[in-house]
């Protein structure tokens, strides 16, 4: 199956959410995927802040059906640009409503930043191996 190409997408976001097309489609934006999905990780954002839930679930639905079906800079714009960087403060009932998929890439992306957070930071009680002397 050939998968849908950036153009193809940002066609596909634009019609399912017209109300963000002159944001994504920003001369600013052109042909930066990342920057065009961060439009969309907003507009999903102010959905979940102002728990409106409809909305909300239409930008879950769209991601999900989009995720598996556009080429590779697409998916991970949709996983690092949106997924990773939404916040569920106090919605927890609408990070439930997040499908399976989503909420994998999105728990194994917030465990990968986690993880290099820690081993960033040295170890209280020990002493560095770096120091200069």
């Amino acid at each position: 199956m050939t998968k849908k190409t950036k153009a193809e997408f940002i066609e596909a976001l634009v019609t399912k959410f017209p109300e963000i097309k002159d944001e994504v489609l920003d001369e600013d934006y052109d042909n930066l995927v990342s920057l065009q999905v961060g439009c969309f990780r907003r507009y999903t954002q102010k959905a979940i802040d102002a728990n409106d839930r409809p909305t909300t679930l239409k930008c879950f639905q769209f991601a999900d059906n989009c995720i598996d079906t556009v080429e590779f800079e697409v998916e991970n714009s949709l996983a690092i640009s949106w997924a990773s960087k939404l916040k569920f403060d106090n919605h927890d009932d609408l990070h439930a409503l997040l499908p399976g998929k989503l909420k994998l890439i999105r728990q194994g992306l917030l465990e990968a930043y986690e993880e290099i957070r820690k081993k960033g930071q040295p170890h209280k009680g020990k002493k560095s191996k770096n120091k200069k002397r």
